[in-house]
């Protein structure tokens, strides 16, 4: 098969290993002109949808996508997806000593299957023809999507061969892309040129208050916080969302105020929660069909440039200027715990007695403990924890998320340690095997949800990567 593959697709050519392309991307009516930097293993891709600029690509190992607020973060565990990100991992450079046989299929005409599990990459499954040796198809897993990608029009480019076009599906008609190779032009590229966007457009005060703090106009029902938002003149209700990595708007609103959605995507003039504001503001739009009325959710972009306070036990929302935010993370009072954000959402250190991990999601948007598989295949004695039920006699129960679902099984744990507290005795869900087709699979060792968050006040500096955490009075 590799015999094959090495032969149909030729060898690497020096000439072409940093260049430009120019691509067409056709969706419905639309027509996107795309550019496309690569320098070596790096690449980055730029997506103007009006005046607005979308990009997406791969740094030091590492995808990522930014959207036209300028704000970028890695994708390895964000399993939203995104279809103006659809960029396939065979057309760029890849490993094939990354790559296993996963066996063979018929689905598009007799074809070796590879894998390519790259160290800090989703899953992407090549599908090699058996007549051709070339990797005809490739599939992708955003969630519970799967991503298809169709190639065809092969021609030679140097001592290679290149796919000068493809087709893309999620089986939603209105995310499929027909993409045209344009161009392909060698030249020397510098670092910049492929880089990740470092400009960054924030909700902003339009005036800071004296005190440096402002008060949101916030609702808890139960522990799901509703922030009220402007939305270009008219109120909406927006859940705060630490979970989730874009600012999302209801597709069914988008609709009745006439901004168009281009894969997935649309512009909202302007947009304001109490005193923080921003223009031209950049919205994942989504159908939000979650059981009750929900404008929007507000998640990663909506962080930055200020520090959010969560405080649970009074049911408030503030925001800070980084500037007031400093006595916060001076108060030996508070601990400060580091923070990764640069996957879209606050990464954090937790531990199950001896069983530690860096990859435990803070999500104000969940409401329960969960252990992720990635977590439970690293520490086989989490299998000797002893099963639980959910109340009453339910051992197992399905977790949904917008972007799919995870199966969970009852099990108590003697301790959990997050940050400065340690609890005892409490139930946890363990991730289950599923071979649902909306099953999950998300590359963290656990979810913290509002079980455990409640108790605790809370201090999100996404620009600081760190986050203040000061016991309340609840019990």
């Amino acid at each position: 098969m590799l015999t094959a593959y090495r032969s149909a697709a030729g060898v690497p050519d020096a000439r072409y290993a940093q260049r430009r392309e120019r691509w067409t991307y056709v969706n419905g009516t639309r027509r996107l002109a795309v550019r496309v930097a690569v320098r070596d293993d790096d690449f980055r891709a730029t997506i103007p949808v009006g005046d607005a600029q979308y990009a997406g690509g791969r740094s030091e190992g590492v995808r990522w996508r930014a959207d036209a607020n300028g704000i970028a973060h890695a994708s390895l565990s964000d399993d939203q997806g995104d279809a103006i990100d659809r960029l396939p991992q065979s057309v760029f450079p890849f490993a094939l000593a990354d790559c296993a046989l996963a066996g063979k299929s018929t689905r598009f005409g007799p074809a070796w299957v590879l894998v390519d599990r790259a160290p800090r990459d989703k899953p992407h499954w090549l599908y090699v023809d058996e007549a051709s040796g070339a990797v005809t198809h490739e599939i992708t897993r955003e969630g519970a999507r799967t991503i298809v990608t169709s190639f065809d029009r092969f021609e030679p480019l140097g001592t290679m061969r290149r796919p000068r076009h493809w087709r893309v599906s999620d089986g939603d008609a209105a995310d499929d892309l027909d993409v045209t190779v344009d161009a392909i032009e060698p030249q020397a590229l510098a670092e910049l040129d492929v880089a990740i966007p470092q400009t960054r457009r924030t909700f902003a005060f339009a005036s800071p208050p004296p005190s440096g703090a402002a008060q949101l106009p916030a609702q808890f029902r139960g522990r799901t916080i509703f922030v009220e938002v402007d939305v270009d003149g008219r109120r909406g209700w927006f859940v705060l969302d630490t979970g989730t990595a874009s600012i999302m708007l209801d597709r069914h609103l988008a609709q009745r105020r006439g901004w168009e959605t281009v894969l997935e995507h649309a512009t909202v003039p302007r947009m304001s929660a109490g005193p923080l504001a921003m223009t031209g503001v950049s919205v994942f739009s989504l159908p939000l069909e979650v059981g009750y009325q929900l404008d929007g959710i507000l998640g990663y972009d909506f962080f930055f440039g200020h520090v959010v306070h969560v405080d649970y036990e009074h049911e408030r929302v503030e925001v800070l200027t980084p500037a007031a935010a400093q006595r916060v993370f001076a108060d030996p009072k508070n601990a400060v715990i580091p923070a990764y954000v640069d996957e879209g959402a606050p990464l954090v250190s937790a531990a199950f007695g001896a069983a530690a991990g860096e990859r435990f999601l803070l999500d104000s948007g969940s409401p329960h403990l969960y252990v992720l598989a990635p977590f439970a295949r690293a520490h086989p004695e989490i299998a000797s924890w002893a099963r639980s039920t959910f109340g009453g006699d339910r051992e197992f129960e399905e977790a949904d998320y917008l972007e799919g679902a995870i199966r969970v099984g009852a099990r108590t744990v003697p301790s959990f340690t997050l940050g400065p507290q340690r609890f005892t005795a409490l139930r946890v869900g363990v991730q289950e095997p599923d071979d649902h087709p909306d099953a999950l699979d998300i590359d963290l060792d656990g979810i913290v949800g509002t079980d455990q968050m409640k108790y605790f006040d809370w201090w999100f500096d996404y620009d600081g990567g760190r986050i203040a955490v000061r016991r309340n009075g609840l019990r």
